[in-house]
């Protein structure tokens, strides 16, 4: 057999420049180990206590792997994921550096210079990670981790994020803008799964008078996932989302808030399905002392969709929702009964046209010992 070489390091190196006005920060790590190229099943258990939901897509009543979702109401979740037993073992090579970048002029918020004065109301974040997985049946051990020998990639993560504050955590023209670029990719024994991302996002704060809370988020974003297998699964959505809220805080205990949500989704490839959303909704929330607290929610949803409804694609983008006209609503109470003991009380319910009321809930007694 052929040598086998394997290193575990990690070399972290952080460094403040001008007097915390930048700081860096660098972390790379190297592991070698082993990867169970495992198959699973999905197991049927009571509602509610699962993570996955069945659609029998092709209507043959058989229950095949792609015709599983992650399930976006409790009352669907009926099924978990099961590992099967598996005596294979990949030997592995995994290369990780993350970096971060920070820059904070707030130490110029008393400079005698206008221009020193205005830097300091901003704030900017730049972060970078790179996870490589790789076989580890070579002589050389591949230290690169933006490189990777063909035909020998098991998984990659690779995330970069740029963040602009203006005024950060004043809720005073508060506003942020973030950049996102995300590609995510794992071998399992079904085949290989690929999933891209970047974006844009916009928020904007601002408090009125003590009491009423301002808030708009703008997302531009577009998301790929191809299967090699399940290629139903497949789609690349350009999405659009803008959210106005206002909110009405009538003391540190209590708060109202109004919001509305445009969402548009566009799928550029396979059926090319398209949603528009309209989403209004009123919500409330009452604390007392960290003692209690109940949180209620009510939104009303207008679906506009071109396409199969009845496909993968359509319950990622609608979110578990339907065509047409959707109500959902929430309660959840919380009471803290002694020192050692807590109550949790959850209720759901969802209406769509097509379909009656459905409520599930679940109340929790929770002991610390």
């Amino acid at each position: 057999p052929s040598l086998q070489k394997s290193l575990n390091s990690r070399i972290f190196y952080n460094q403040a420049f001008a007097k915390n006005l930048v700081q860096w920060q660098t972390v790379y790590e190297t592991n070698s180990g082993q990867l169970p190229q495992q198959d699973f099943t999905y197991v049927e258990v009571e509602p509610g206590q699962g993570s996955f939901v069945w659609f029998d897509y092709n209507a043959n009543g058989v229950q095949e792997l792609e015709e599983f979702e992650v399930a976006q109401f409790q009352d669907q979740a009926r099924y978990i994921r099961v590992l099967l037993p598996n005596q294979v073992f990949i030997r592995t090579h995994q290369n990780r550096l993350s970096q971060s970048l920070s820059i904070d002029p707030i130490q110029w918020a008393n400079a005698s210079k206008k221009s020193h004065r205005f830097w300091s109301h901003f704030y900017n974040l730049t972060t970078y990670l790179i996870d490589r997985k790789d076989r580890n049946n070579f002589e050389k051990i591949n230290l690169n981790p933006f490189k990777s020998v063909s035909g020998q990639q098991l998984g990659l993560q690779s995330n970069f994020r740029n963040q602009l504050f203006f005024n950060r955590g004043k809720q005073h023209y508060t506003m942020s803008y973030s950049y996102f670029n995300s590609e995510l990719k794992n071998v399992l024994s079904f085949g290989a799964i690929s999933q891209k991302g970047h974006g844009h996002q916009y928020n904007f704060t601002h408090k009125l008078r003590q009491q009423w809370l301002l808030n708009l988020q703008a997302n531009l974003e577009t998301n790929t996932y191809i299967s090699d297998n399940f290629s139903s699964k497949n789609h690349q959505l350009d999405q659009l989302i803008i959210n106005p809220k206002v909110s009405y805080l009538l003391d540190d205990n209590k708060r109202f808030d109004l919001f509305y949500q445009f969402q548009k989704k566009d799928n550029l490839i396979q059926d090319q399905e398209l949603l528009e959303q309209h989403k209004w909704g009123v919500s409330a929330i009452w604390t007392q002392n960290q003692k209690a607290a109940i949180t209620a929610e009510f939104n009303y949803f207008s679906n506009s969709f071109s396409g199969n409804e009845n496909t993968a694609v359509a319950y990622q983008m609608m979110e578990g929702l339907q065509p047409g006209t959707n109500f959902t609503w929430t309660l959840i109470a919380q009471k803290k009964l002694t020192k050692y003991l807590d109550l949790n009380l959850n209720y759901f319910g969802r209406k769509t046209e097509t379909s009656r009321t459905i409520h599930s809930g679940s109340v929790q007694l929770k002991a610390y010992f």
